[in-house]
């Protein structure tokens, strides 16, 4: 049986109201962001790895709340990206590139629907921090609702497929992203330098440029997609009832997504959180259905993880090997 969206939120409250599945009633309500706009019909584009001889690059994060912001110049207007690998490839921000002759790319779409219509230019020139990216096709969408909630200028969206041929490492508690060029055979160019020590390590699969992994919840594997354009970590509500009653709800929310729709969600403690069969405890996500946005992908995604797994420790991301890394803080 299916319920309609509106309806989802109260059938979990029925569903677990006698376990571990339970609200705690509270006046606050938190406003989390979730970036990503996808555009499968895109996925072809922004395919090209940077040029030049810079072996690897440190990238100062600017922190707006729970967003990750880098700096970078696209031809000749420079400002802030938001660090986003939920989104397929490069987003601008139509507020500022409407001058571009741009072609029909179809529609976007994001957590909450529909992001609207999406068009696709070609820019000649994108420099961050050195790494020069030469003719890159791009999306075209309206973010002003980002920049009105956050009350920051945003230029658009570094998106996935922009790390092809480079290894990522975020690092929130020393607000740096580390960029590092790769072999073909996925090793680093400068060998021996700042060599990544994981506790945990598992594979990431490559579905349209969006990443996902496999995490354990209540002994069931799902399909979380890496979301740094995420505020929160999300959980499907159609998530299986086993691992539903591993959680606990703590209040409500309010969600926006890349596109102008805003819905309220619960959020709640993850308590049996695994990748790998490693336990990462204090880890939080809102409930909420992630129908429209599996759709979307042509792929059943079970959850995101955002800023609350990103915070854990150092994070690796090698998109040769295809492979995330977690060096956990000492607290875990």
């Amino acid at each position: 049986m299916r319920f309609l969206p509106r309806f989802v939120l109260i059938a979990v409250f029925v569903l677990f109201s006698s376990g571990k599945f339970f609200a705690e009633r509270t006046p606050e309500r938190t406003a989390f962001i979730i970036n990503s706009t996808i555009t499968i019909t895109g996925t072809s584009f922004g395919n090209i790895s940077p040029l030049g001889e810079l072996e690897s690059v440190v990238i100062p994060l600017k922190r707006i709340g729970r967003l990750f912001m880098i700096e970078a110049k696209v031809d000749n207007t420079t400002g802030n990206f938001l660090l986003d690998t939920g989104a397929a490839q490069l987003v601008l921000n139509s507020t500022y590139f409407r001058k571009y002759v741009s072609s029909l790319g179809g529609e976007g779409s994001g957590i909450t629907g529909s992001t609207g219509t999406i068009r696709n230019v070609q820019i000649k020139n994108l420099d961050v921090a050195g790494l020069l990216y030469k003719d890159q096709m791009a999306d075209v969408t309206d973010l002003g609702h980002i920049e009105n909630r956050r009350g920051v200028k945003v230029l658009g969206l570094f998106g996935v497929s922009m790390l092809k041929g480079l290894e990522m490492v975020l690092d929130i508690r020393h607000n740096e992203l580390r960029l590092y060029r790769l072999n073909k055979s996925g090793i680093r160019v400068s060998t021996g330098k700042d060599e990544f020590r994981a506790d945990v390590t598992e594979k990431i699969e490559l579905y349209h440029n969006v990443l996902f992994v496999k995490v354990k919840i209540g002994g069931k594997l799902l399909d979380f997609c890496l979301d740094t354009g995420a505020e929160s970590n999300v959980l499907s509500s159609y998530a299986p009832k086993k691992v539903l009653s591993t959680i606990t709800i703590l209040r409500r929310s309010d969600l926006m997504g890349a596109g102008s729709g805003e819905s309220e969600v619960l959020l709640a403690n993850l308590n049996d959180f695994a990748i790998n069969d490693h336990p990462i405890k204090g880890m939080q996500a809102i409930i909420t259905s992630l129908e429209a946005l599996s759709a979307t992908y042509g792929y059943p995604i079970d959850g995101m993880l955002g800023y609350d797994f990103f915070d854990k420790g150092e994070i690796s991301i090698n998109l040769v090997l295809n492979e995330l890394k977690i060096n956990l803080n000492k607290t875990q």
